[in-house]
Order: structure tokens, then sequence, then C-alpha cells
């Protein structure tokens, strides 16, 4: 989460850079909730179920991450409101699609409705870290592979201790607030 927060931020300014906009504390919160928006399912699945992820595929990563159904999307954002939003909405999700797909969780399905399957970059089967560049898991196989390596408290696991993930996404942020710093002094 904070790695999409900090993407939102730098989003934000390179909009108002490359768009001769002003950087707005309302342009900021924008990025930061276009970023965000994707994990709607992981809202869902939160309320309906107590906790998302462990060792269930369910809700999240089910409903609203599905990249190419945002293509019409964007089109339609583009045809009523311009470049300059076709741009940041569509950046900002691409974004929290990339960043699914390499860090923690199982990926996304990058080709759905055309394919089943879930896609992540730098990963085993098991779900370790791996110089490999690309994975796909079936949905049985991601069933049966979350079942047997998901940790149950991944939350507390990754992001209440001194992980690799949690100091690479801390770190992503800290440096878009060092960044936003500067361009606004």
């Amino acid at each position: 989460m904070l790695f999409d927060i900090g993407t939102g931020i730098l989003l934000s300014l390179w909009v108002s850079k490359f768009f001769h906009i002003a950087l707005t504390s309302s342009l900021i919160m924008l990025g930061i909730f276009f970023v965000l928006a994707p994990d709607f399912d992981f809202l869902v699945e939160l309320f309906r179920h107590g906790s998302v992820g462990g060792r269930e595929i369910r809700e999240h990563r089910q409903i609203s991450h599905f990249p190419l159904t945002y293509i019409p999307v964007i089109a339609v954002i583009l045809v009523l409101r311009g470049p300059l939003w076709a741009s940041f909405i569509g950046l900002a999700i691409l974004a929290h699609f990339a960043h699914d797909s390499a860090g923690i969780g199982w990926g996304i399905k990058w080709m759905w409705p055309f394919s089943n399957k879930w896609y992540k970059c730098f990963s085993e089967k098991n779900g370790d870290f791996s110089p490999r560049l690309l994975i796909s898991w079936s949905p049985e196989e991601l069933t049966n592979v979350a079942a047997a390596y998901a940790h149950p408290d991944w939350f507390r696991f990754i992001y209440l201790r001194a992980h690799p993930i949690n100091i690479i996404e801390s770190a992503w942020f800290a440096v878009s607030l060092c960044v936003l710093y500067f361009f606004t002094h």
C-alpha cells in the first residue's frame, strides 16, 4: 500500500509537470486514489470475510484486477475528459497492476477474459522471489499453491516487521515524499 501511495504522489508530480498544471493537494489525493482504486476488491473481501488473502483465493484480485477491462474505460475517459485525465488514470491503474505483478501475492489475470491464468514477475511457483521474468498459474494450480505456501497472517508477517518487501515499499514511499518536498520548495 505504501508503494502505491508513493507511486500516486510521483504520478501526480509527473502529470503536473507534463501537462503544465498546478500541483495541488487535490491532484495528489487524486493520484493516490487512482493508484489504489483497483484494490476496491480488497475491501470487498475484507468486509465479507474479516480478512484478506492467506491460504484462500477469494474476492481480492478477482473483481477489479483485470487490466484489459480498463482499456474501454480509459478510451471513454480520453473522449470525454481528454488526454490529461486518460493518461493520469490509465498510468495510475497500470502502475497498480505492475506492482501487483511483482510484489507480494500471486499476480493478476493480465489476459482475462481471454485467459484465466494468473501472471507474476520474479517469482517461483511456490511464491518465492526468483530472477525468472514471468510465471503463470492456472486457477487450479493457484488454489493448491496458495493453500500449501501462503502465509496465513501475511499482513503481520510482511508489514509489521523488517521484511524486505516492507523495507522496499517504505523506502519508495519515503523517496516519493522527498521528491514531493523538493518539487514544492
